[in-house]
């Protein structure tokens, strides 16, 4: 709980001040606490999702999307932060400055209790604003996981689908090597047969037909003895 909510759910004890009118007898009683209940009922607008993005500098977009406004007097919180930060009042002390900030809105015709109820609606702004941000964050966590987890399954599914191509492949050159091999054995089979056939009918000179063994056509057979 912060520092904020803690006063006002306690309600608020106030510094009065005692000028030389308050003395008499048309003065008005001076405001000095304010219940707890006095900030129960203020809300700032309800912002189903808000536009302005968590890395806001300027927490003025969250308040201006609460539809949170100045009073009409224009003194809120911020003016009187001013106001306690001014050069006549920065030096002086915490209750030195309170006390002469509520003369100067006495003067003004302004109550400290408005000032308070700003604040109080800023805060409850940011929280809402913080809150939604939160729900924010975890739903783009829990998109993103959903997305990472169907992209891990994508990735896995791609790659059975690419080892068992490449496994098939393998499996098809290799195959293709074997008919490879199998086909130069039968093929110098089938040319020795070839060879063998029309060696009968050669005599004396080279056989045309070739073999892989030897690349080139086989020598002529030696002559017949009565030829030599």
């Amino acid at each position: 709980m912060s520092k904020l909510k803690d006063l006002v759910s306690k309600g608020v004890r106030l510094i009065v001040t005692d000028t030389p009118d308050s003395s008499s007898a048309e003065a008005q009683p001076k405001e000095r606490e304010i219940a707890a209940e006095a900030f129960a009922d203020l809300e700032p607008r309800a912002v189903a999702s808000s536009q302005v993005p968590a890395n806001v500098g300027d927490f003025g977009a969250v308040y201006e999307e609460a539809g949170i406004e100045l009073p009409p007097h224009g003194y809120g919180v911020d003016k009187v932060g001013e106001m306690l930060e001014g050069k006549r009042l920065a030096s002086l002390g915490r209750e030195v400055k309170a006390t002469a900030v509520l003369a100067a809105l006495e003067a003004a015709a302004v109550s400290i209790r408005d000032v308070i109820q700003d604040a109080v609606l800023r805060d409850k702004a940011l929280d809402a604003f913080e809150a939604a941000k939160g729900r924010e964050l975890q739903e783009l966590h829990a998109r993103s996981e959903v997305r990472i987890q169907g992209i891990k399954e994508e990735i896995e599914t791609l790659l059975r689908e690419k080892n068992a191509e490449m496994e098939d492949l393998k499996k098809a050159v290799e195959a293709a090597d074997q008919a490879f091999l199998q086909l130069q054995t039968r093929k110098r089979r089938e040319e020795d047969r070839l060879q063998d056939v029309v060696a009968h009918f050669l005599e004396g000179v080279p056989n045309p037909v070739t073999t892989s063994t030897g690349g080139a056509p086989s020598p002529p057979p030696p002559p017949k003895p009565d030829q030599a």
